[in-house]
């Protein structure tokens, strides 16, 4: 009996050593939780079309998001985020109470797959939901959906390039003063390169370009050109600061102002990890948020 009871002990250092280390091995699993959550609260700021003449969106958001690895290297995510914005009222209402509070959520269900070779590929793909109160500059409250997608190529424990993508799918229809107000996710597809750090950081850049007609428009995308990138950053073992920024280029055709038809959005926030032993291989799957779901409309001043 003390054999065995020692042997195990010896055993679980052993493991324990390996995961303190950062070392890849077969008995990495045995570090990871089947289930891990990370909670995150930040500060965000983000515009878009439906914006119009008026400024930045500027509050604050808390999101918890669960991933689960499953066998044969596959992993599933589901998570949200709740946000406050506008904490000084919004003096662009003028159908409702000036002092009312903005509010969005984003909820995402994701499934990836991950090479379990030093280099491969790594596949994921997310389904993301967007619910607003209060939104844009009519204080509307639209409702709608997106599918996103991510191909990666993973070259060992420091680079990885691919591509990722969304594609909008329903419309939500909106009414204000009997004028019909439409909004909708803006498609988009980017190239990106990502670079893990050895303390289990990551820095991830994309370029790309918006498809689909703008609903804005008659005719062409609802902008131009697209540029982005997250970060995470660990502050020690639980803790680790996050972030992403994207800007979307604005249209220069007759008739259109480009100082009102751009998208941007900033974030910063630090996030707490139940899992202490985790290597970073391959870009997840992120939670839906204003630079990975953008928002499209037909009507703005």
């Amino acid at each position: 009996m003390k054999k065995v009871l020692f042997g195990c002990v010896g055993n679980l250092l052993f493991i324990g050593a390996l995961c303190s280390e950062g070392q890849e091995s077969s008995l990495e699993k045995v570090c990871r939780f089947p289930v891990v959550l990370d909670m995150t609260l930040a500060l965000d700021d983000f515009r878009g079309i439906f914006s119009g003449s008026w400024g930045n969106t500027f509050g604050s958001l808390a999101a918890l998001n669960m991933q689960i690895d499953l066998p044969s290297s596959f992993s599933g995510a589901l998570g949200g985020s709740y946000g406050l914005y506008d904490w000084a009222g919004r003096a662009s209402t003028p159908y409702k109470n000036s002092k009312t509070y903005q509010q969005q959520g984003f909820i995402t269900a994701a499934v990836s797959w991950q090479t379990p070779k030093k280099f491969g590929w790594h596949v994921g793909f997310a389904y993301d939901w967007m619910l607003n109160k209060n939104f844009g500059l009519f204080a509307l409250n639209p409702f709608f959906d997106q599918v996103r997608g991510q191909v990666g190529y993973v070259m060992g424990s420091s680079d990885e390039i691919g591509v990722w993508g969304s594609y909008a799918i329903h419309t939500a229809d909106e009414e204000l003063q009997g004028l019909p107000i439409q909004f909708k996710g803006v498609s988009q597809a980017n190239l990106f390169w990502s670079h893990y750090f050895p303390a289990q950081g990551n820095l991830m850049l994309w370029v790309g370009t918006p498809y689909q007609r703008g609903l804005l428009y008659t005719e062409g995308r609802a902008g131009t050109f697209i540029v982005g990138a997250q970060f995470s950053v660990p502050a020690n073992d639980f803790f680790r600061f996050e972030g992403h920024g994207s800007y979307m280029g604005s249209r220069g055709r007759s008739g259109v102002v480009p100082s009102k038809n751009y998208s941007a959005n900033l974030c910063f926030g630090l996030t707490y990890s139940w899992e202490k032993c985790s290597a970073l291989k391959g870009t997840p799957m992120s939670l839906a948020n204003n630079s990975s779901f953008m928002t499209d409309t037909n009507q703005n001043f």
